[in-house]
């Protein structure tokens, strides 16, 4: 089946430089009042994004492209939501402004390398000005990959790493179906190599999404499984922002924020997927995560989540979801201040708790979360093996997250955290 559908008028149906920097100048999170004492460093936080958040802001969108002079797109989605009235509504909208629109509709979970290629290749045969990224984190990461692809020569391994897209790539929005990865603002696209049996990330400022709609009534019909591991994923996102070494005022901010919303309203979401409150506070919590971790990056949980992934094909939510409080007992030791200050602000308990209580309050929490909204809990239970474990946590050792972490991690500690979590 031709994977670009042609929609006409007439048819309306439906870097190096900031990782290495934060590197050399390693920084203590703020939410410690005893390391609010150490000299002051250099940090740094960006967006690149503009945000635009409401229901029935897709309905906007028309505006937003004639900002950027983009008068053609192509929608890149997955097969699943292509089968919904999602991309179909959008594109009437679309439509009715004036701009043509083709969709690509196959990207698959965790996008490969040939997605990516197959992405540009429709978007150099539409024409198209801007790529909208519709859906969950594959989608928008695919729009991304595929926005960099049809820019610049070169494979998409070319980029790999952070800081080596040399310039700007096609404008691309982002319309998130799902509320957990961030990556409608981030800087950071995630493509898999199935012949390898892997995934690389692609981090550039030129990569975040020029503008993310986030509208509520595009994911009432995400099935609560979805829901629930997405929702996971953004708070994984918040709780390594929050602990890591290059933490500052401002991503804390955000983070606990996202905290905050996610113990509030993931559950209600998960069992009612119709309310709107929910939704919305979802998805406004996988972007404040997002927006953390845009600047302060990840930690050892990220790092496991990818080759878990690669080697198991467990989605990447799911991944974080089991592994996380893992983690977390990991790194308490070194992150307990943290932890605690997360587990105040976000309200999980009172202003005064001692560290070391409100630290296991939080962990504790992330506990009675997951039984709460039905993730499996251990990774026997989603698929991995025993006996490649070992391949797993040696995998990870390659992540650029592990620099941030708030506890060194060898590959001996990688490995106890994912037999915790068999």
């Amino acid at each position: 089946m031709d994977v670009v559908r042609r929609i006409r008028l007439k048819d309306t149906s439906p870097g190096d430089s900031l990782v290495n920097r934060h590197a050399a100048c390693p920084r203590r999170s703020s939410l410690a009042s005893t390391e609010m004492r150490e000299l002051p460093v250099t940090t740094s936080f960006s967006l690149f994004t503009k945000i635009v958040s409401g229901r029935g802001t897709i309905h906007d969108i028309p505006k937003e492209l004639k900002g950027i002079d983009a008068d053609s797109v192509l929608i890149v989605t997955d097969p699943g939501l292509s089968k919904t009235e999602i991309p179909g509504r959008i594109a009437e909208v679309l439509i009715a402004a004036g701009v043509r629109v083709e969709i690509y509709g196959a990207v698959e979970p965790d996008p490969s390398i040939r997605t990516a290629r197959a992405v540009a290749d429709a978007a150099l045969s539409a024409g198209a000005k801007a790529l909208i990224g519709l859906g969950g984190g594959s989608s928008i990461d695919a729009a991304k990959a595929g926005a960099l692809l049809a820019t610049h020569t070169g494979q998409l391994r070319d980029f790999a790493g952070v800081d080596k897209v040399p310039a700007p790539i096609l404008p691309v929005i982002a319309v998130p179906t799902t509320a957990g990865t961030g990556s409608e603002v981030t800087i950071f696209s995630v493509v898999s190599d199935p012949d390898h049996d892997e995934k690389f990330t692609v981090a550039s400022r030129h990569l975040a999404p020029r503008i993310a709609v986030l509208d509520p009534e595009c994911t009432v019909k995400l099935p609560p499984s979805v829901t629930a591991m997405t929702g996971m994923d953004a708070l994984t996102h918040a709780v390594e922002a929050a602990s890591s070494k290059i933490a500052q005022p401002v991503t804390d901010a955000l983070a606990i924020s996202a905290v905050r919303l996610i113990f509030t309203s993931l559950a209600k979401a998960v069992q009612d997927g119709t309310s709107l409150v929910d939704r919305e506070n979802m998805l406004q919590a996988a972007f404040l995560a997002g927006a953390a971790f845009n600047s302060a990056y990840l930690g050892v949980c990220h790092a496991l989540a990818s080759p878990l992934g690669g080697h198991f094909h467990i989605p990447h939510g799911l991944a974080n979801a089991i592994v996380l409080p893992h983690v977390m007992d990991f790194n308490v030791a070194a992150a307990m201040d943290k932890y605690a200050a997360v587990a105040v602000g976000a309200g999980l308990c009172p202003p005064g708790a001692h560290p070391r209580a409100a630290a296991q309050t939080l962990i504790d929490a992330v506990r009675t979360l997951q039984r709460d909204i039905g993730t499996p809990i251990r990774l026997r239970d989603a698929g991995a093996k025993e006996d490649i474990l070992p391949l797993v946590a040696r995998d990870g050792l390659k992540s650029i997250q592990l620099r941030f972490n708030p506890r060194p991690a060898a590959e001996a500690q990688m490995l106890a955290v994912l037999k915790a979590a068999y």
